[in-house]
């Protein structure tokens, strides 16, 4: 059976499937063969496919974390110190990096505000913080785009949606490399709501209560007057 595009990456060979892929070119020097094949140990053609399948979707897990690793920045003498020693201890994707990757991966479907929303909050945290790999920013600097997003006067319902998106972007991509869980962006400190800081309503006193509760005799017992 050869390869096709209804069976990807599968062939037979005496009734059992076969999986199969050509190694990228760039990703060459990490392996000792041009190509993957190894037996799926099946004959049946549906499962030949999910298994198959599998094997991709792990092969492409790998070769993206291959490329961000041998990653070579022809800007890195731009950067600052502090971004330079960060991406020095680290071999995360940068902030930017992880943006594309998270686009690419959850665009399908999604309103142009949704790729809108992730430029929006990655800018403000370079802007703040640099061009850093993922697991390198601090809760200070997560603090600073807290208080940066506060300058400008947004809302403290805007700033939380912010923090939501950097969030669930850092952690979708941590989970897709492999990495250790970043927690740097959750459980940030907003302070009360909008709508908490408005002037609260002072209790009843004592007279005031004595009263409502003679209107509400008075109204009863003229309801009761009333009835037929």
């Amino acid at each position: 059976m050869r390869v096709t595009k209804a069976a990807p990456f599968i062939f037979s060979k005496r009734g059992i499937f076969y999986f199969t892929r050509r190694i990228p070119s760039d990703l060459s020097g990490h392996y000792r063969c041009s190509r993957i094949t190894l037996s799926l140990r099946t004959r049946s053609i549906r499962a030949a496919q999910a298994r198959a399948a599998a094997l991709a979707g792990k092969l492409d897990q790998d070769w993206l974390s291959l490329r961000w690793q041998s990653k070579d920045d022809q800007f890195s003498r731009f950067l600052s110190d502090r971004v330079v020693a960060a991406r020095l201890i680290s071999n995360a994707p940068t902030l930017s990096e992880a943006a594309k990757i998270y686009v690419e991966a959850k665009q399908a479907g999604r309103p142009q505000t949704f790729h809108q929303a992730v430029d929006r909050i990655v800018s403000r945290m370079v802007a703040v913080a640099g061009d850093k790999p993922i697991d390198t920013f601090t809760r200070e600097e997560a603090n600073a785009l807290r208080n940066a997003f506060r300058a400008k006067g947004l809302t403290t319902a805007s700033i939380k949606r912010a923090f939501n998106v950097i969030r669930a972007m850092v952690n979708f991509v941590a989970r897709e490399l492999g990495l250790d869980e970043i927690r740097t962006f959750s459980s940030i400190y907003f302070g009360e709501s909008d709508g908490e800081t408005k002037t609260k309503r002072s209790p009843f006193g004592d007279a005031e209560l004595k009263t409502i509760q003679a209107r509400a005799v008075s109204r009863r017992a003229e309801s009761v007057e009333d009835s037929p």
